[in-house]
Formats: C-alpha cells, sequence, structure tokens
C-alpha cells in the first residue's frame, strides 16, 4: 500500500496558513507520582554547576529498552471508566492515544532532515500512535559512543542541580542519577476536529511564584492538585559563541523545544548554558512564546501544527480506505472491526508513505490490553 494516493506531502509552504484551533490542553491523570519535582528557585545568574558529578555512578537506561506504549495503556486500562473511553461510531470521532514525544516528532516533519517510522493501530474505533526505530536509529543506540552518554546524563544531572523532591527541601546532586525515573502526566486536548490523550515527562513544579504545598496521596487530590501548578521545563545547552552555534539553536534547538513546551501549556524553560567541560556556567529563563519570533527565519509554528493536524487527518483517511478494501462500502460497526495496523514511513523532504503493517511482526498492544481493554462496553 504506497500508491500515490496514500502520500502526504511534507513541503512547508503547504503548511503555512492560519494556526489551527489547537485546545488549553487538560491534565486528566499522572503516572509516576512517587518520581514529581519541585523547582524551588527560578533566575537568570552565574552558576557552578558540574554535570560531571558522581557520572560513574549513574543508573542509565539500557539502550535496547523498547518502552512502546507500555506506560500510557496501563493508565489507560487503570483509568477507562473514569475517563469514560468508548468506541465511537465513526472514525471522525475517534480519540488519537500517544506521547508527546510522538507529537513533537510529527510536528517537526516539514523541516526534519531525518526518517522516522510510525505505526497506526485501530483497536476499538480508536487509534494508537507509536513511534518505532528506523534502522539507522537502532544503529546509533547500539553503537552510542561515551560522549552521547555524558551529554544524556548531563541533562539528567542539570535537573537534580534545579529540582527538589519537597517543594521546601533543597536540590541534592550529590547523590547518584537514576535516569529511569520520571513522572509524567496525561493531558487531553483538541486540534481541530481531533480528540487526542497524550502522556508527556514533565520536569518539575514551580515554586518560586508562590508557596506549594507537597502533593497529596490519593488520586482524586493529585488530580485536583495538578490543576493549577505551573511547570517548568529545564533544559541543558553548550555557550552560544559563534554565529554558527546561533544559527544551529534557532533552527533545530528553538523548534523542538517550543513545540514540547506549548504541547503541555508550559510558558517558561530554564536553561543552563554550559562549557565543554560540562561545567554549567550560566542559567537563562526563555519565555517560550518567545521562540517563535526569534527563529522564524528558520520555522514556522503554524507550519508544524497544520502539520500535524494535517497527519491526523491522513491516519484517519488510511484507516477508512483499509476497511473499504477490506469489508467494502457497507458501514461497519468499529467495536467488531479486528486490530488493524499500519505504518507511516517519512521520506524526508519529500512525503510520508503509508505501508501494511503487521502487528504480530513487532507487538505494540499487548495481549492483556487487547482482550481487556473496553469490555465495560459490553456489559
Amino acid at each position: 500500500m504506497n500508491s500515490q494516493s496514500e502520500l502526504l506531502l511534507t513541503s512547508a509552504t503547504i503548511y503555512a496558513k492560519p494556526f489551527p484551533k489547537f485546545g488549553r490542553p487538560e491534565i486528566i491523570g499522572y503516572i509516576g507520582l512517587e518520581n514529581l519535582k519541585y523547582a524551588r528557585k527560578i533566575s537568570n545568574k552565574t552558576v557552578n554547576f558540574d554535570l560531571n558529578l558522581l557520572v560513574d555512578e549513574v543508573q542509565r537506561k539500557p539502550p535496547e529498552l523498547d518502552v512502546k506504549l507500555d506506560r500510557l495503556i496501563q493508565f489507560l486500562s487503570n483509568n477507562e471508566k473514569r475517563l469514560n473511553i468508548t468506541t465511537p461510531n465513526k472514525l471522525d470521532s475517534a480519540t488519537i492515544f500517544c506521547y508527546r514525544g510522538l507529537m513533537t516528532c510529527i510536528t517537526n516533519t516539514p523541516y526534519e532532515t531525518e526518517p522516522w517510522i510510525i505505526v497506526a493501530l485501530l483497536f476499538k474505533g480508536n487509534i494508537y500512535l507509536c513511534a518505532r526505530d528506523t534502522y539507522i536509529k537502532k544503529l546509533k543506540k547500539k553503537h552510542m559512543s561515551d560522549k552521547d552518554k555524558l551529554f544524556t546524563s548531563w541533562g539528567f544531572k542539570f535537573e537534580q542541580y534545579i529540582l527538589s523532591d519537597k517543594p521546601n527541601v533543597k536540590p541534592n546532586p550529590n547523590v547518584p542519577n537514576n535516569e529511569m525515573e520520571e513522572f509524567s502526566c496525561v493531558f487531553k486536548t483538541t486540534l481541530n476536529s481531533h480528540k487526542i490523550i497524550y502522556a508527556a515527562e514533565m520536569d518539575g513544579i514551580r515554586c518560586d511564584k508562590k508557596e506549594v504545598p507537597e502533593a497529596p496521596h490519593t488520586d482524586d487530590d493529585v488530580l485536583n492538585y495538578l490543576q493549577d501548578k505551573e511547570f517548568i521545563e529545564l533544559k541543558t545547552n553548550r555557550h552560544l559563541e559563534f554565529p554558527h552555534q546561533q544559527k544551529s539553536y534557532r533552527q533545530y534547538r528553538t523548534k523542538k523545544w517550543w513545540c514540547q513546551s506549548f504541547l503541555v501549556g508550559i510558558d517558561t524553560i530554564l536553561c543552563g548554558f554550559r562549557n565543554d567541560n560540562g561545567i554549567v556556567e550560566k542559567l537563562q529563563t526563555i519565555n517560550v512564546k518567545d521562540l517563535p519570533k526569534m527563529s522564524k527565519q528558520f520555522w514556522d509554528p503554524n507550519v508544524c501544527f497544520n502539520f500535524l493536524n494535517t497527519f491526523f487527518v491522513h491516519v484517519k483517511t488510511c484507516f477508512i480506505r483499509e476497511m473499504r478494501r477490506k469489508y467494502g462500502d457497507k458501514d461497519i460497526d468499529l467495536k467488531s472491526v479486528p486490530l488493524t495496523s499500519l505504518k507511516f514511513e517519512l521520506v524526508p523532504n519529500m512525503c510520508v508513505e503509508c505501508i501494511n503493517y503487521e502487528h504480530e511482526d513487532d507487538p505494540i498492544l499487548p495481549d492483556w490490553f487487547l482482550t481487556t481493554f473496553g469490555k465495560h462496553q459490553e456489559i
């Protein structure tokens, strides 16, 4: 399945239209409360943070670790009734489930030079999207250099200098990092007519503007607690000393940072600017809404989100075409449609191709989920 009609063009000029309607993201759940962190002080200042501190004792994510949609679908399974997840009558009304990182990847596509692969699964009338590694990315992970691992660890270590376990406790970088620990919020929003539920790892809650109590322990209380909290995004970057560094920062970094933050309603990024030896020497707050202005010669947020909207339309269109191919033009009860999977591959600077995909060869939704999820609708 890769005829001309299944190609989605990616040229930025096609998507240079007014910004689509995007709802303010609403927190509907959380994952990993024990890893929730707090940012007590946020300011522009000179510092001396050594990101190499205890780097030899870091617990890193195994490079072969493939989490697929595991944490998100466990959350959906635990909260199915509360969220009232049902099978829609038409595919146009499907809810799209994914991670924020996947949406960031899609929004960046009109400017992307690296290929990507996304698998789409139609199950009980809703759509699950999951990124898969390309052959090149698998090779990079397998042969990740010590320097690459160090750069990754520096980002986590910076968080330890800024974030604490409780609102009234100072950060403690004098302990080894566990890079597996993460706190995520689960959001719901709409993009034009698309309903989306997605999980996103969150760095920490700001405590510098007003007093913030510690999080409660019961689910409903935690959910209420999170609603009015302001999160901050933490980043590290090398000092920008030369024109080519400025250009790279504005062309690539700012686009990804803006998309990541905008998708979860974050207004402020705290960046630690470091030298080549991993010493953060300057903290700078960045207003998220300023990023598109400073980078307008390289990328346009309207293009990013119009492409995201069009990609979602394209996925639904490809599923409709696939069902017609299998079942003809008759009206189909989406509850009765077996798991259907498609693969979307980016050919950089050209198009996205839709290709057949065998879920059995690389299962993304596990058997326990396929056999139990949606059972409450049958009662």
